[in-house]
């Protein structure tokens, strides 16, 4: 136990300095800074193998031998190739701070307005469909992962007392396919940033169209819901009228629109203070978010008078949860060295002529529909969409392709959304498999509709832009 408490605490440590280090690096780029940033990495890598999964530890191998073989190929020297390590520190940075956020809604008393909102109006299957997807939309556009878990732990107990014949099935769709939606636009979102970084395209610029192919998926979502509940629950009329009538509230405290529009408060806030650092400082979005997520979360508990128990969730936090990210940090440094290595030994251009002939076997539209495919394809073999699009993303040159920068990042985008919808490594199916007990593929196979319905939507915009 004691072994296994250290290290944790030396995992969590080495983590912890790579994110800081890599958050000064960007304020203030000091001479030698670069190279102990990679030198760390490579600590990281270390620490993060002995203890992360068979295939992860597996794919963070591959990726280092084939990085390590087309660098040697070219004749590096050491110091060169220890300076190819670190690339995607940003993106690390991202999910070790970015849950902080969470403690706001944790410690603020928001879960209870979350369970009694499935209390009061519900009066069908369908419309407590809309409720959860809502929901769960709209706490991930800046809670990302974490609101899975709190979406499904306020909504339990009141999906299981009304007549639903699979409401594991109901639970799992519902949120996944409310969750799934906004990590295309929101800036809090690790694939945004990876495929921004990637392309060089300006959050402003495919803002609107993301958040326009996100709310009318959305509300397709709806309405392939209620076609298939009004075929297979046409018999259920008098019990969703019992149902509702047994969870009409009482209690209609007034708090309760004071703390959803305190959430919505916030969230609109910390966006337009992210958009106007990065348009100022010219840090990157990534950079921006990370950057402003503490204080952000700091402030908003003192607002509540939560400060002591914010900082107790803080060290909490950077003690124990940054030290579990083993898997995150061996795949993601292990696939941004192999990426530098790709560009460093010239390969990437082999990788871009491949899909340029491919562009021109079956035309430039269909490429752009099948981008998403190809996506969700390679995450179906074990890849995570991030790693995906990443080693795609940095190899593709849209000038070269007959693309634009924006179509290309929207078209990632969506193949990124799709693999959270039915992609069994996306992470999102992981973590929803393990908290109601049923594999992954089959939570997938519950979201084939919707995901075609989401695809049709996507190509019709990337054609359109």
């Amino acid at each position: 136990m004691k072994i296994q408490r250290f290290s944790i605490y030396g995992k969590s440590i080495i983590f912890t300095l790579a994110v800081v280090l890599f958050l000064v690096f960007q304020l203030a780029p000091f001479k030698g800074l670069g190279f102990m940033l990679s030198i760390v990495s490579i600590m990281a890598i270390a620490f993060s193998l002995r203890s992360c999964h068979f295939f992860t530890r597996l794919m963070s191998v591959v990726f280092l031998a084939l990085g390590t073989l087309m660098a040697g190929s070219k004749g590096i020297d050491f110091l060169s190739y220890v300076k190819l390590y670190g690339d995607m520190l940003y993106l690390l940075s991202l999910f070790a701070i970015v849950p902080l956020l969470s403690i706001p809604i944790q410690v603020g008393g928001y879960r209870k307005v979350f369970e009694q909102l499935f209390q009061r109006r519900v009066k069908s299957i369908s419309q407590l469909y809309r409720v959860v997807t809502g929901l769960s939309y709209f706490l991930g556009s800046f809670l990302n992962m974490a609101a899975i878990p709190i979406v499904h732990s306020s909504i339990k107990s009141a999906v299981e007392a009304w007549p639903i014949g699979k409401p594991k099935r109901f639970l799992a769709s519902g949120i996944i396919h409310g969750y799934s939606l906004p990590i295309m636009w929101t800036p809090l979102s690790g694939i945004v940033g990876v495929v921004l970084y990637a392309t060089e395209v300006r959050w402003l610029h495919i803002f609107p169209m993301l958040f326009f192919i996100s709310l009318v998926t959305l509300v397709f979502n709806w309405i392939i819901f209620s076609m298939m509940e009004d075929y297979g629950q046409s018999g259920v009329g008098q019990r969703e009228t019992a149902a509702a009538e047994e969870h009409v509230s009482l209690d209609d405290h007034p708090f309760r629109c004071r703390k959803m529009l305190q959430i919505l408060f916030a969230i609109v806030l910390l966006l337009f203070l992210i958009v106007s650092i990065d348009a100022i400082f010219s840090l990157g979005l990534v950079v921006s978010v990370t950057l402003l997520t503490v204080p952000f979360a700091w402030i908003w508990c003192l607002s509540l008078r939560k400060n002591q128990a914010f900082w107790l969730e803080v060290k909490h936090h950077f003690t124990r949860k940054v030290g579990e990210m083993s898997e995150s940090f061996a795949i993601f440094l292990s696939a941004g060295f192999f990426v530098q290595a790709l560009h460093y030994s010239g390969n990437d251009y082999l990788v871009n002529e491949l899909f340029v002939q491919f562009k021109e076997l079956v035309g430039v539209h269909l490429f752009l529909i099948l981008i998403p495919y190809i996506t969700l394809l390679l995450a179906y073999i074990g890849m995570h969409p991030i790693v995906v699009v990443n080693l795609l993303a940095q190899s593709l040159k849209p000038a070269i392709l007959g693309i634009t920068p924006e179509q290309m990042a929207i078209a990632f985008l969506g193949g990124a959304v799709m693999t959270f919808y039915m992609g069994p490594f996306s992470g999102t199916l992981g973590l929803m498999s393990s908290i109601i007990d049923v594999a992954p593929f089959r939570i997938a196979r519950w979201s084939l509709v919707y995901a075609i319905g989401f695809s049709l939507i996507l190509a019709t915009a990337i054609l359109l832009v």
